[in-house]
C-alpha cells in the first residue's frame, strides 16, 4: 500500500476522449477529473503526463511533475474518438517513455496492444446489461465497439481497478461468459468524495427525484411509487423532478409535480440540501453517487436496494424495493423520521468509507508494486 511518501512512480493518464457536453455519465466523466486532480498531489508519484482536450475545466496545472498535452481530434467526430482509442492513446503514450498508461474510462484498443504497462478503471459492465436487457437500445455498431473495447481491457490490461465488489463480480462473471482470458489482477478501490459542510437551509416540503431517460434508472417505477406514496399519505407539497428527460416519457401533470429538467450541479447541490428526501430508482449500477451525494448534502436519500448501492451505502438511508410500491411508503416515512443528527453520522461514515486519500492510495500502491 502507498504512503504518500517518496516519489516513486511515473504515469501517464488519458481522459482526452471525454467531454461533458456528450458523455453517457456524467458520474463517470466527474471521477475521472477528480481522481487526476488528486493523484496530482501526491508526493509518491514522480511523474504525470495527462492526455486532455478543451473542453475538459481541470484544476491540474503544468509544473515540473505535471505535463499536460492537448488532444483534441480525441472529442472532435466520432472517427476522431475510434481513431485516438485504437491507435492514437497507445502511439501517444509509448513516446512518452513513461512504464503506465491508466485509462480512467475503462475502454482499451482492441487494434493496438502499447508496449507498457496497462491499467484501466471498469465502472461497469452497463453496454453488456442493455445488450441483454435492452437489445436494440443502443446503435448495433456501437454496442459492438464498446463491447470488443471492454472484451480488450479484461484480456489485455495488467491492473483493472473498480469502484465495488459489485463490478468486480460482473467482470469476472462476464469474462467467463465470453471465454475470455481472466483479468491478471482486479483491485476494488471504491471511489472518492469530498467532506461537505453544507450551508444551513431551511427544509422545503419537496421530494426531489433523480430522473433519467435511461431504461435502467426506472423513472416509471419512481413515478408510479410516488403517486402510490402521495395517495396513501395525502402530500401536500411538491416533486421537484430533475434529469435528461424523455419527450415520450409519461409525466404526471398537477400542483405536486414539478418537471425541470437538467440543472447546474450547484444548482442540483442547492436542491438537495431543500429538499426532505432525495428518491434515486434504479435497476443496475456500477456504484449509484446521488444517495451518497445527498447525504454529505444534508438530506436523507431513498433508493432502490439493488446490490451495489447497499455495497455502496451501508447502513445509511432508506433501501425499498423496485417490486413493492408499499415497500417504498415505508421507506418515506422513515426518511421523513431521519433526525440531522443521524444524517450527519451517515455522512461522517460515508466520508470514511469512500475517502479519496484510500482510492489514490490503492491505485498508486498497486502501480507501483507490480
Amino acid at each position: 500500500m502507498a504512503t504518500n511518501g517518496d516519489a516513486s512512480l511515473d504515469l501517464v493518464y488519458s481522459i482526452a476522449d471525454q467531454n461533458v457536453a456528450t458523455t453517457k455519465s456524467i458520474g463517470i466523466y466527474n471521477f475521472s477529473v477528480q481522481l487526476l486532480q488528486h493523484l496530482a498531489t501526491r508526493r509518491d508519484l514522480k511523474k504525470l503526463t495527462v492526455f486532455t482536450n478543451r473542453t475538459i475545466a481541470s484544476d491540474v496545472a503544468p509544473s515540473p511533475k505535471v505535463r499536460v498535452e492537448e488532444h483534441n481530434s480525441a472529442v472532435r467526430d466520432r472517427a476522431g474518438r475510434m481513431l485516438w482509442d485504437q491507435l492514437g492513446v497507445c502511439r501517444r503514450a509509448e513516446a512518452t517513455k513513461q512504464p503506465w498508461l491508466m485509462l480512467p474510462k475503462g475502454f482499451c484498443s482492441f487494434v493496438l496492444r502499447p508496449e507498457m504497462r496497462l491499467a484501466a478503471f471498469v465502472h461497469d459492465i452497463m453496454g453488456q446489461y442493455y445488450y441483454r436487457r435492452y437489445p436494440g437500445f443502443w446503435p448495433r455498431l456501437e454496442s459492438l465497439y464498446f463491447s470488443q473495447s471492454l472484451a480488450a481491457t479484461i484480456e489485455r490490461t495488467d491492473v483493472i481497478f473498480t469502484n465495488t465488489n459489485f463490478t468486480k463480480s460482473e467482470v469476472l462473471r462476464l469474462a467467463r461468459r465470453h471465454g475470455l482470458a481472466e483479468p491478471k489482477k482486479i483491485v476494488v478501490t471504491g471511489y472518492g468524495f469530498d467532506p461537505v459542510e453544507p450551508e444551513p437551509v431551511e427544509k422545503e416540503n419537496r421530494i426531489l427525484l433523480f430522473a433519467s431517460n435511461m431504461p435502467h434508472k426506472r423513472t416509471d417505477i419512481a413515478i408510479r411509487f410516488l403517486k402510490h406514496w402521495i395517495e396513501a399519505t395525502r402530500y401536500d407539497g411538491v416533486v421537484d423532478c430533475i434529469g435528461i428527460l424523455s419527450d415520450e416519457m409519461e409525466k404526471p401533470q398537477g400542483p405536486h409535480w414539478n418537471w425541470i429538467g437538467r440543472v447546474p450541479p450547484a444548482k442540483g447541490r442547492e436542491m438537495i440540501r431543500r429538499a426532505r428526501a432525495v428518491v434515486y430508482v434504479s435497476e443496475y449500477e456500477g456504484f449509484g453517487m446521488p444517495p451518497v451525494e445527498a447525504v454529505l448534502e444534508g438530506t436523507c436519500p431513498v433508493f432502490s436496494g439493488i446490490p451495489p448501492i447497499r455495497e455502496v451505502m451501508g447502513d445509511a438511508g432508506w433501501a425499498f424495493s423496485n417490486e413493492s410500491p408499499d415497500s417504498f411508503v415505508a421507506a418515506m416515512e422513515k426518511a421523513f423520521a431521519t433526525s440531522p443528527e443521524t444524517i450527519r453520522e451517515w455522512s461522517q461514515a460515508l466520508i470514511a468509507r469512500h475517502s479519496w486519500g484510500a482510492v489514490t492510495d490503492r491505485i498508486v500502491g498497486e502501480l507501483s508494486a507490480a
